[in-house]
């Protein structure tokens, strides 16, 4: 989901200005997830995503979740969620709400990588 351009950027101008006061806070949300290849036909040469969820919340925990749950809408299964609070660029909403997700960042999966059941890379040389 995106945001819409318009309206929204004056809302943006007036918090800056501090004339309008959020009901809630704004945060950014920082997700990794697992692509659910289950859910969606993802591409195979990438295991997971990085997106930022832009989320109305009262606490950072409903942040979070809120931001979870918006990715697992879209065929990713959330590994961490990292949020931050932020200037809204949106109107002030009264109800918890992710309101937009930045674009995808992939990361590819590497050839041999066994994950954190396998064998130890300590003393690995680059």
């Amino acid at each position: 989901m995106k945001l819409k351009r318009g309206l929204s950027r004056i809302w943006a101008h007036l918090y800056r200005v501090k004339l309008v006061r959020p009901h809630m806070p704004f945060w950014r949300v920082v997700v990794e997830a697992r692509l659910d290849r289950r859910a969606k036909n993802w591409p195979k040469r990438f295991d997971t995503a990085v997106a930022a969820v832009y989320v109305w919340a009262r606490t950072i925990e409903e942040a979070e979740g809120l931001a979870a749950l918006a990715v697992e809408g879209e065929g990713l299964e959330a590994l961490t969620c990292d949020a931050k609070k932020c200037a809204p660029a949106a109107a002030p909403r009264r109800e918890p709400a992710a309101v937009a997700r930045g674009e995808l960042g992939f990361l590819p999966r590497l050839d041999g990588e066994t994950g954190a059941e396998g064998p130890s890379r300590r003393d690995a040389r680059a």
